[in-house]
């Protein structure tokens, strides 16, 4: 019997793993299997609070952006899962650099959200790149995936802009009106991407 596919692997990284990580985990997962994407989506953190549920304001920003909330415990992020994953995902410059620390050879294909998110936009709409990044003739989806991604590391210094990224701010002990502001920016970011992998 043949192995099964790798599937893709993005690991999401903040701070205490309770609030911004598992929101980018849960909506990317759900929308992966939306468009039936072979995407394997975990979170950690690296000052993770071990063994606690997402926050409760953290689930409730999620439901009224029309996503499902689900049982999650959060973790620590190490260097196997650094090791395993085809791309990082992290909500601040900081903890991009935390995890470059941790296992140098991860920073090439880490990036923060909103970096990741405009990199991939400016991709898709520039012609001189759009043929690079279609799925070719008997390419599998993972095999897409993998070479979109290295292409991406490739250019990621190309991309023309005057802004420095924006981070995803913590919410813990804020508002329910920061939540949401939270939810809504990493939503918007993982749409992009989204649409990016679904090329």
């Amino acid at each position: 019997m043949p192995a099964p596919k790798a599937a893709f692997n993005i690991v999401f990284v903040c701070t205490g793993n309770i609030c911004r990580s598992p929101m980018a985990e849960q909506m990317l997962e759900q929308q992966a299997a939306k468009n039936k994407l072979p995407i394997k989506v975990l979170s950690a953190g690296v000052m993770a609070m071990t063994g606690d549920p997402m926050t409760p304001q953290s689930a409730e920003a999620m439901t009224l952006r029309g996503y499902t909330p689900t049982k999650h415990v959060s973790q620590d992020l190490t260097p196997k899962m650094l090791e395993d994953a085809d791309l990082v995902l992290t909500a601040t410059l900081d903890h991009r650099s935390e995890l470059a620390r941790m296992l140098p050879k991860a920073s090439k294909y880490s990036f923060t959200i909103d970096e990741f998110a405009r990199l991939t936009s400016f991709l898709m709409a520039d012609p001189e790149f759009q043929d690079e990044f279609k799925k070719k003739p008997k390419e599998t989806r993972e095999q897409y995936l993998k070479r979109a991604l290295h292409e991406a590391v490739l250019l990621r210094g190309m991309v023309p802009t005057s802004l420095d990224p924006i981070d995803v701010i913590d919410p813990y002990m804020e508002s329910m009106k920061v939540y949401n502001q939270v939810a809504e920016h990493i939503d918007r970011r993982l749409e992009i991407i989204i649409e990016w992998l679904n090329a």
